[in-house]
């Protein structure tokens, strides 16, 4: 069985470097949602889906007990920031600051991803991506092909 059917790194064509531009730590992460985001944002997104509301202060305490390198109050200020100019996060006033909340469960940004990157796929290759898909998928042992088929889920 091949790389790819076990979840391994995709097959690249041979001498060519790969067009995937982001950053080798973020493409081999195990978490999809950091692969889109990056590391930080994933964790701020984790803990806000986690509490389901926080301030910026309440973010920055909860990281910041995770690691010894502490992060400043602005830097998670500009994490926060721009997850709610993507439209990740909505807020309210509270106080001086906004409280923060996620506007998509876990699982609905992962199939909005999902998504979005088949669209970008057919669009840029056409048939040959469905056809390729196709081939793919028919490629996987029967044991990957039942748990794609049972995390397959209407769009709602």
């Amino acid at each position: 069985m091949s790389d790819a059917n076990r979840g391994g790194p995709a097959p690249t064509i041979a001498g060519m470097p790969t067009f995937d531009r982001r950053a080798r730590r973020q493409r081999e992460s195990a978490d999809p949602v950091a692969r889109y985001l990056g590391a930080l944002q994933a964790e701020v997104m984790a803990i806000l889906w986690e509490k389901d509301e926080a301030t910026v202060r309440e973010v920055v305490e909860q990281l910041n007990r995770r690691r010894k390198r502490k992060l400043a109050y602005t830097t998670v200020l500009t994490l926060v920031s721009r997850l709610w100019t993507r439209g990740l996060l909505g807020r309210e006033p509270d106080g001086r600051g906004y409280r923060y909340r996620p506007t998509k469960s876990r699982d609905e940004l992962l199939a909005d991803l999902s998504d979005e990157l088949i669209d970008r796929l057919f669009s840029d290759f056409g048939e040959i991506a469905v056809a390729r898909l196709g081939t793919r998928l028919e490629a996987l042992d029967t044991e990957r092909q039942e748990a794609l088929r049972k995390a397959r889920k209407p769009k709602s």
